[in-house]
């Protein structure tokens, strides 16, 4: 669970001196708020310039994860900063401890740049579906990122709209006026276990137009649930409405994971709908993993083979011998054509290269996906930046 907020003070030598300047926003799973706080930082040294950058700021049972390798989120950004980053990924600037108070113990600081809000707050904000050139030049600045991540041996886990940032695009003196017109607020003290404690108040910043929206660059950040590709702390992956068929039945999984959430969210962005929905299908007698399953196969319409499910630890569970659903579903195709169509959001032509697109991520087995690198040169993207 990661609640996340942002305040600033001053930067010097890994350590931090200054006060806090504003909270952006907090991130929680659950109802436990445990580990990050961004903040903005008054004086940062970067090219010479002072320049506000963003601190993520681990809780002391995070930190405690991260040092015994847990969590792999410091590793991750620093494999994606060095020796060279990408526009569209997040950057490592520093990092540093800090003791935190009483109980709670040391807190991991992760210096990055600073980012303006994420697609979340962005569709939220304007209630509408993001033009189709708007969806596209998103989607290929995450694929941008996801490619890089990749060729770092750094699969991300954990895509999705609020994951997805876009940069502040703003300078340090309309940020500074930002923060004298409005300036950071505190919740009425309350009691922890430590004493009395002010909550910051959360304050975004201010969210682009939809037409500035497409002048933005698009950032994959929140690298908390990022694993090495080569060495996995854990199999329990991926939002279950993005989750791929291989983390459901339990079987071997690379950087590939991420390219079906990827087509995943090409369909929401583009729609502004979910594809898959991790619910029940009671006509069909199908909790909510059989019906992922159920819908996989009439979307792609392929049948998961015998080699993938016999080294998949949790394939017994959902098929019988011959890699049939144990409960018998009546099997329907129903093609991304259709499913994209239903919505009534774009051209027919688009339809159909849309989908195009999708089923070379959302493949049942994952060593027929197309890599980042490859969906980077699809024809879809032409003319985009």
């Amino acid at each position: 669970m990661k609640p996340l907020v942002q305040a600033a003070a001053t930067l010097s030598s890994a350590s931090l001196v200054g006060g806090c300047l504003r909270a952006l926003g907090w991130l929680r799973t659950d109802s436990t708020y445990v580990s990050q706080t961004q903040f903005f930082i008054r004086k940062f040294n970067i090219c010479r310039e002072k320049s506000h950058v963003a601190i993520k700021i681990l809780n002391g049972y995070y930190t405690e994860l991260e040092k015994h390798g847990r969590i792999w989120e410091l590793e991750a950004l620093k494999q994606l900063s060095s020796p060279t980053s990408s526009a569209h990924c997040l950057q490592l600037i520093s990092n540093f401890t800090l003791r935190g108070r009483g109980s709670a113990g040391e807190h991991l600081c992760l210096v990055t740049q600073l980012l303006g809000g994420d697609i979340k707050s962005l569709h939220t904000v304007h209630e509408t579906v993001f033009p189709l050139l708007l969806a596209k030049r998103i989607l290929l600045h995450v694929l941008r990122g996801i490619a890089h991540a990749h060729s770092r041996g750094v699969v991300h886990t954990d895509l999705k709209h609020d994951n997805i940032f876009f940069d502040a695009h703003i300078s340090t003196e309309t940020l500074g006026n930002i923060l004298v017109s409005d300036p950071p607020r505190r919740h009425p003290p309350e009691a922890s276990f430590d004493g009395t404690v002010e909550a910051a108040v959360t304050q975004p910043l201010p969210i682009p137009t939809v037409d500035e929206a497409m002048e933005r660059i698009y950032v994959v950040g929140d690298f908390g649930s990022a694993q090495s590709v080569s060495n996995h702390t854990t199999d329990m992956i991926t939002a279950p409405p993005l989750r791929p068929p291989e983390i459901i039945i339990g079987g071997p999984w690379d950087e590939k994971v991420d390219i079906w959430t990827f087509g995943c969210l090409i369909f929401e962005l583009v729609t502004g709908h979910g594809l898959f929905r991790y619910e029940p299908l009671e006509k069909y007698k199908l909790d909510p993993e059989h019906f992922m399953l159920y819908h996989m196969v009439c979307y792609t319409g392929e049948q998961f083979r015998a080699e993938q499910l016999m080294v998949s630890s949790r394939a017994a569970r959902f098929f019988d011998t011959e890699c049939n659903l144990r409960t018998s579903p009546p099997l329907i195709k129903y093609p991304l054509e259709v499913a994209i169509r239903r919505y009534k959001v774009i051209e027919e032509p688009d339809i159909y290269s849309t989908a195009a697109l999708m089923r070379r991520c959302l493949r049942l087995n994952p060593e027929n996906r197309a890599s980042a690198s490859e969906l980077l040169v699809d024809p879809w993207f032409s003319g985009v930046d």
